[in-house]
C-alpha cells in the first residue's frame, strides 16, 4: 500500500511540475499518524505497522538508504566540484553557515519544543540540516530548468554535491560527540574517519577499478558491475559502522569511486539509478513520511517554533548563498538564481533527521518540523526558479561555449569518451595516437596500451594532454588489444604497417573482433609525416552515418591544425542506352548531401570548400581530387564487413588505401553490429 500510493503521489508530484521526493513524503503523511492514523486508527494499524516501522520495514528501507546513496555517488561530478572549488567554496561557506548560525540559534531557544537529550547537540543538528542543500533536487530542477551545462547550472550541482558530503561530516560529528559522551568521545570516531578516507584515497579507487575491470573481462558484464556497486557500499558501510560514523556515508563513497571508475559500465549505472527511481527511492522516503505527525505541532509554541524554522531557513539559505555568491564576483543575476535553486531540500534533510531521531537527539517535533521545511521549501522553488532563470540566457561568452558543447554532445564520434591506442608491431602508434589527440575535445581520456616488457612510459609524440600508459596483461598483442577494448572505450585507434595488406596484418583481426568503432591510419607510402606539421584535409563524405562521423573527425583535426577542409561526394553518372541521359536525382541528391557537411563543419567551427566529384570509380573520383587538392590526409568513413574470414572495408575505402601514396588515409569504422558501450549509441542512417 504505501509502495503504490508513493509513486502515485511522486507521479502527481511531477505533473505539478515538483520533485517527486515531495509526492514521496506527502504519501507517507497520508497514510502516517496525520493522515489515515488519524482519521481511521485501525485501519492505519491494520495496514502498516505502529509507529511507522517494523523490524521487516526497518531493513527494507535501511537497505534502500544504502542503494540511494550508492546512485548518489555514482552521479557525483568530483572533476566539476575540483574545476569549480574556488566559487563553490565561497557559495558553500555563505550557504552552509549563515543556515547553521540560525537554524541553531532558533532550535535552541525553543529547547524542549524541539531537541531531546544534548540540546546544544541537537540544536546544532537542526540548524546543520536546515543548511544542506539537496544534491539530488537540484540536479532534477537543473535538469527541468535545461541549465545544466550554463554557469549557475554548474555551481550549483557542485555546490549542491559538497553540501552532501558536508551533511554526513556534520551527522558523524555531533552524533559521535552526543551519544559517546562530549567532545573526547570524538577522537574514536574522528580518527576512525580519517583513517578510513586515507585508505580510500589510497587502495580504494584502485580496489574498485580492479574488481569493475575483472567482471568485464570476458566481456560487458551490467549485472557484475552492479554486484560490485552493492558489494563494496556494504563494506563501506560496514566499515563507517565499526568506527562509529554513519554508516550511509561508506556506501556515498563507495558511489563515487564506482562513478569515477574508468571502468565503470554505463548500463549498470543506468539499471542501478532505475532501481533507485522505480524502488528504493519511494521506499525510504514515503517510509519517512509516515515518521511525520503534525499532531505534535499543534500548540501555539511548537508551531511558532515551525513557523521560526521555516523562514530562518529560506531566508538564511537564500542570504549565505548570495553572499557567498557574490563575494565569488558572480552577476546579479546568477546570485540571485542561485539563492533559489540551493533552497531545494530533501533527501539529506531526511537523513539526518531520521538519524537525529533515531540516535535521541531530535524529538517527533523536530523532526516533523525539519522535514516540513523541507517540503515547503522545495515547492516554494519551482516557481522562483521559473521566474528568475526562464528567458535567461546568461552572457555572450556562456552561450559561445554552450554552443561549443552542444555540438561536441551531438557528435556520432568525436565526442569525450575514452581513446584507446594500442603499440602494434610494424605499425606508427604515434601517429595514430597524434591524430586522435588532434581531434578530440581535451575531456577525451587518451590510454596507450604498450606491451608487458616496454618501459611504463615509453616515448611519444607530442600532444596535447595527459596520456595514460596502461601494461598490456598479455605477451599476445591481438588477445591484449580485444581484452582491453572491452573495458568501456568509445574508440580505438589503430596504425596500418605502410606496404603490407591490412587484410592479412594483426590489425585485421582486431578489425574483426574490436566491438567499438575504430579509427584506421596508414601513412603515406612515400613517407609518413607528422600530424603537427600536417597541411590540407580531405573527407569524402556519403550522407550516411559512417560519413558524417568522418566529416566530425576530419572537421576537428582541420580546425586545430588551422588548415583547410575539402568535403567531396562523387557520383556516378548512369548513361546507359536504356535511361538515354544522366539521371537529375543523383546530383540533386549530391548537393543537399554537401549542403548538410558544410552545414555540420560550420557549427563544428570551419568553413570547408565542397565539391561534387563525378566519376565512374568512386575510389578514382576520390583520389584524384585529393591528389589534384595537394591534402596530406584524406578521411573516409564506412562499415566493416567480412568476406570469408577477413574484414572488408568495402570496394572505395580498400583501393583508396591500397592506391594512396602522397597522402594519408584515415578511415572511420564501424562494427557490424552497434555497439553497447557508447552513452550515445549511433544509429545507422541511409544515404539520401
Amino acid at each position: 500500500m504505501l509502495f503504490v500510493l508513493a509513486h502515485l503521489f511522486g507521479v502527481l508530484a511531477q505533473r505539478l511540475g515538483q520533485p517527486a521526493v515531495v509526492g514521496y513524503l506527502l504519501a507517507g503523511v497520508v497514510l502516517g499518524p496525520s493522515g489515515l492514523g488519524a482519521a481511521w486508527p485501525g485501519l492505519a494499524t491494520f495496514l502498516l505497522p505502529p509507529n511507522g516501522r517494523s523490524r521487516l520495514l526497518g531493513a527494507v528501507v535501511e537497505f534502500a538508504l544504502l542503494g540511494i546513496l550508492v546512485v548518489l555517488g555514482t552521479e557525483t561530478d568530483v572533476p566539476l566540484v575540483r574545476r569549480l572549488g574556488r566559487q563553490a567554496a565561497g557559495i558553500l561557506t555563505g550557504g552552509i553557515l549563515v543556515p547553521l548560525v540560525a537554524g541553531t540559534a532558533v532550535a535552541y531557544a525553543f529547547g524542549a519544543s524541539l531537541v531531546s537529550g544534548d540540546r546544544l547537540a541537537g540544536a546544532v543538528l537542526v540548524g546543520g540540516a536546515l543548511g544542506i542543500s539537496s544534491l539530488p533536487i537540484t540536479a532534477r530542477l537543473v535538469d527541468e530548468l535545461d541549465i545544466a551545462r550554463r554557469d549557475v547550472g554548474q555551481l550549483a550541482l557542485a555546490t549542491a554535491t559538497a553540501n552532501d558530503v558536508y551533511g554526513f561530516l556534520l551527522l558523524a560529528a555531533v552524533g559521535a560527540s552526543a551519544t559517546s559522551g562530549g567532545a573526547g568521545a570524538l577522537v574514536r570516531p574522528v580518527a576512525g574517519l580519517v583513517v578510513l578516507l586515507v585508505a580510500f584515497l589510497v587502495f580504494g579507487q584502485r580496489s574498485v577499478d580492479w574488481l569493475l575491470r575483472k567482471v568485464r573481462e570476458d566481456g560487458p558484464n551490467p549485472t557484475g558491475s552492479v554486484a560490485v556497486a552493492f558489494g563494496v557500499a556494504l563494506a563501506a558501510a560496514a566499515a563507517m559502522q565499526a568506527v562509529g560514523v554513519e554508516a550511509a556515508l561508506g556506501a556515498f563513497f563507495a558511489g563515487v569511486a564506482i562513478g569515477r571508475s574508468r571502468f565503470g559500465h554505463s548500463e549498470a549505472t543506468l539499471r542501478l539509478r532505475s532501481l533507485s527511481d522505480a524502488i528504493l527511492a519511494p521506499l525510504y522516503f514515503s517510509s519517512a513520511g509516515l515518521l511525520i505527525d503534525l499532531r505534535t505541532v499543534r500548540s501555539w509554541e511548537r508551531l511558532a517554533a515551525l513557523g521560526a524554522l521555516l523562514v530562518a531557513s529560506i531566508a538564511s539559505k537564500a542570504l549565505g548563498t548570495a553572499l557567498g555568491a557574490r563575494f565569488a564576483g558572480l552577476r546579479r543575476k546568477e546570485v540571485a538564481a542561485l539563492a533559489a535553486l540551493l533552497n531545494g531540500r530533501g533527501a539529506m534533510q531526511v537523513i539526518v533527521a531520521t538519524a537525529g531521531l533515531r540516535m535521541g537527539l531530535l524529538s517527533n517535533v523536530a523532526y516533523t518540523s525539519v522535514l516540513v521545511v523541507s517540503i515547503v521549501s522545495s515547492v516554494l522553488v519551482v516557481p522562483a526558479l521559473r521566474r528568475l532563470v526562464g528567458d535567461w540566457t546568461g552572457s555572450e561568452e556562456e552561450e559561445r561555449r554552450l554552443a561549443h558543447e552542444e555540438q561536441i554532445e551531438s557528435s556520432i564520434l568525436v565526442r569525450e569518451q575514452r581513446l584507446l591506442v594500442p603499440d602494434l608491431p610494424l605499425a606508427d602508434t604515434g601517429l595514430v595516437a597524434s591524430l586522435l589527440d588532434r581531434a578530440w575535445p581535451d575531456g577525451a581520456e587518451l590510454t596507450l596500451l604498450t606491451p608487458p616488457g616496454a618501459p611504463s612510459s615509453p616515448p611519444s609524440p607530442a600532444l596535447t594532454r595527459p596520456v595514460r600508459y596502461r601494461r598490456a596483461s598479455s605477451h599476445d598483442p591481438l588477445r591484449a588489444a580485444l581484452e582491453e577494448a572491452r573495458l568501456g572505450y568509445g574508440v580505438v585507434g589503430i596504425a596500418l604497417p605502410a606496404r603490407e595488406p591490412y587484410s592479412s596484418s594483426l590489425a585485421a583481426q582486431i578489425l574483426k573482433r574490436c566491438p567499438v568503432p575504430l579509427v584506421v591510419l596508414r601513412a603515406g607510402q612515400d613517407g609518413a609525416g607528422s600530424i603537427e606539421a600536417m597541411g590540407d584535409v580531405a573527407v569524402a563524405t556519403t550522407g550516411a552515418t559512417a560519413g558524417i562521423a568522418a566529416e566530425e573527425l576530419a572537421a576537428s583535426v582541420a580546425r586545430r591544425q588551422h588548415v583547410r577542409l575539402h568535403v567531396v561526394h562523387v557520383s556516378h553518372e548512369d548513361r546507359s542506352p536504356e535511361r538515354g541521359r544522366p539521371s537529375g536525382d543523383r546530383s540533386v541528391d549530391s548537393r543537399a548531401i554537401l549542403a548538410d557537411a558544410d552545414a555540420r563543419a560550420r557549427r563544428a567551427g570551419i568553413r570547408p570548400s565542397t565539391t561534387r566529384q563525378e566519376a565512374s570509380v568512386a575510389s578514382e573520383g576520390i583520389l584524384r581530387y585529393a591528389e589534384d587538392r595537394g591534402v596530406d590526409l584524406l578521411v573516409l568513413g564506412t562499415r566493416l564487413r567480412r568476406v570469408g574470414d577477413s574484414p572488408y572495408f568495402g570496394h572505395t575505402v580498400d583501393a583508396l588505401l591500397r592506391q594512396s601514396t602522397r597522402f594519408a588515409v584515415a578511415v572511420v569504422a564501424f562494427p557490424d553490429a552497434a555497439p553497447t558501450e557508447l552513452d550515445q549509441p549511433y544509429v545507422e542512417r541511409e544515404a539520401n
